[in-house]
């Protein structure tokens, strides 16, 4: 039974009595994972609720609970604490193993999504110049959510919005402009080498009359193509769609969307510019949709795009993965899409803090605009893809990250990316002495391996924790947490060093069972590697 399966389950129970089917318990019910194994493997705040909301009840609901145990529970725990806790039973943990070992794709799979339409928008940076560390965050993200709700049966497009038109592609003309001319170089130019390096590739092919903006696109293809594309290829990522801002003004939907706007008389004309009137929908200020030099702001393609993607398109939901400056915008995009009749709750933002580098003791001080910065690409050059991947991972997006350099090339347990890449290794390790040992894979019956090898805790443990996994992806399909995803995988990799160090699998004869558990275990954890894009290593 999964959490969100037992979840349902004790809420069904609950709403079958007048005295328990009540808002307060039955909504303020949750299901968890416990802090640790030793401890069970659920756990609910559902005894806190009856004592506070219906103390009579509280006995003939445990005595009712009681029954599930030996069906999908060895062991109910109620603890001193108020918790209860869950053990899921040897028959529940046969039957995964069993089902782990036919297909595994299948096993983390499920029909969560009923095949709805989803759009994932992330990165998505403006092709001014190389990916940033932020930007390398919201890659990380956005990809294994992406890969995760695929396998919840969500379809899934994966989608960077180009912007290739307005002030910042014009400045970017401007700057490539004054390096190829030797005009002067104002204090909101792009500077670093790679704008040299485009200025060389586009020397010949422009002239000091062409317009800032044509300029600044030409620029921004080369950008995009040189330098953002190839290290979203480094990270294994491939999009759906590449989507040009430029493209949404050469229909007709600006003024069909002006003309909605309009009949809602939510648009006035104020110093030569239009504006859409927000306070009357409660916000504190206007916004801008349209310049007093004609020009269309950003917010306006904004609303073009979002309106394209759910009115057009017909997805459910638009994930949005945005650093935290764009979480105002996010919010007054929301409440403008709302007058277009698109609900509030189809636009998931996911908000992610900087990204801080430290070397030693000291912090790398970054700007983009002066071209001292540190590019996703430098960083990827200096520790490897693994860490990267790990670091932005098992942390919550809404927390500031630091990678510690240093820390990131220890070859050690202290670096959670050398000590899962290593957990992978150890498992080849095996099956490679076990094969000059005589060891040919066949197929075997699962149901009587796992019901032999289930009977030892150590075994009993990892499988569980495959267990937790397969829970999580339900709950990232539910909430969008990918990074628990990240802290779940170095627990797993914990209990695959400490069952490589204790059990003995190489024994003469050899197992097949237990050596058909090591290969079941490898090819899942190299699943989970895929899902991240995280390189599977045979030796290290």
């Amino acid at each position: 039974m999964d959490i969100i399966a037992f979840e349902k389950k004790l809420k069904n129970l609950l709403r079958k009595s007048p005295e328990t089917n009540r808002q307060e318990i039955v909504q303020n019910l949750k299901v968890t994972f416990t802090p640790s194994l030793d401890l069970g493997d659920y756990s609910t705040n559902l005894l806190f609720l009856l004592k506070k909301y219906a103390p009579e009840k509280e006995e003939i609901i445990l005595n009712l609970i009681k029954k599930w145990e030996g069906v999908y529970f060895k062991k109910i725990e109620i603890l001193p604490n108020g918790f209860i806790n869950f053990y899921l039973s040897d028959l529940i943990l046969i039957k995964n193993l069993r089902d782990l070992a036919k297909n595994i794709r299948k096993y983390f799979s499920s029909n969560k999504g009923f095949g709805r339409k989803v759009n994932i928008d992330f990165v998505s940076a403006n092709p001014t110049g190389p990916l940033t560390l932020g930007n390398g965050r919201s890659l990380v993200l956005g990809n294994a959510l992406a890969e995760i709700l695929k396998l919840n049966n969500f379809k899934v497009t994966k989608e960077y919005f180009v912007n290739d038109r307005g002030n910042q592609i014009r400045t970017l003309g401007e700057s490539i402009k004054a390096v190829i001319f030797n005009l002067p170089m104002k204090e909101n130019y792009y500077r670093g080498d790679y704008i040299i390096e485009v200025a060389e590739k586009l020397k010949n092919k422009i002239s000091e009359k062409d317009k800032d903006e044509d300029v600044g696109r030409k620029a921004g293809e080369i950008i995009l193509e040189n330098y953002i594309k190839p290290v979203i290829n480094d990270f294994g990522v491939k999009y759906d769609v590449f989507y040009y801002e430029s493209s949404l003004y050469k229909k007709d939907l600006p003024q069909k969307i002006l003309k909605i706007f309009n009949q809602k008389d939510l648009i006035s004309e104020k110093e030569g510019a239009l504006w859409l009137n927000l306070t009357k929908l409660g916000e504190i200020k206007d916004e801008v949709l349209i310049k007093k030099d004609g020009e269309a702001t950003y917010f306006f393609s904004d609303i073009l795009y979002h309106y394209e993607k759910i009115k057009i398109r017909k997805f459910k939901y638009v994930i949005l993965i945005v650093g935290a400056d764009h979480l105002d915008h996010v919010r007054r995009l929301k409440k403008a899409l709302s007058i277009l009749g698109i609900k509030e709750s189809q636009i998931k933002p996911i908000v992610y803090q900087l990204v801080n580098i430290k070397k030693g003791e000291s912090f790398v001080r970054m700007s983009k605009r002066k071209g001292i910065f540190i590019t996703l690409k430098d960083l990827m050059d200096e520790i490897g893809l693994a860490p990267i991947v790990i670091y932005f991972l098992k942390t919550s997006p809404e927390r500031h990250l630091i990678i510690d350099l240093e820390l990131a090339k220890k070859e050690s347990e202290e670096n959670p990316a050398w000590y899962l890449l290593y957990a992978y290794v150890r498992l080849n390790q095996i099956l490679l002495k076990a094969k000059k040992l005589g060891y040919k894979e066949r197929k075997i019956d699962y149901q009587k391996m796992a019901a032999e090898l289930i009977n030892k805790e150590i075994y009993k443990d990892l499988v569980r924790e495959v267990v937790v996994i397969k829970n999580l992806f339900l709950i990232i399909a539910n909430n969008f947490s990918v990074h628990l995803l990240g802290e779940e995988l170095i627990k797993f990799a914990k209990l695959i060093h400490n069952f490589y160090e204790k059990e003995r699998i190489l024994t003469i004869p050899l197992s097949e069972r237990k050596l058909n558990f090591v290969k079941i275990l490898k090819d899942t954890l190299g699943f989970l590697f895929d899902i991240i894009n995280l390189p599977k290593l045979e030796k290290m």
